[in-house]
């Protein structure tokens, strides 16, 4: 089974444990998005977000949301 890294971080809010919890895959490159969306359903949070290399030179990433 593949390993992957990824941080859950609490937005919306000013203290640890409350807000909305946000699963971050820091390196999504070369994860389709069925496996992406499989993830998302798997964690059953209320986003699971992807960041990938930018589309445009101008930019620093591209990040794809995912919900279960």
């Amino acid at each position: 089974m593949k390993r992957f890294r990824y941080q859950l971080v609490d937005v919306f809010t000013n203290q640890a444990f409350g807000g909305n919890p946000l699963a971050v895959f820091p390196q999504a490159q070369g994860l389709p998005p069925h496996v992406m969306q499989s993830i998302a359903k798997e964690l059953n949070l209320s986003e699971t977000t992807f960041v990938l290399p930018p589309d445009d030179p101008h930019h620093d990433c591209r990040v794809r949301i995912f919900t279960p």
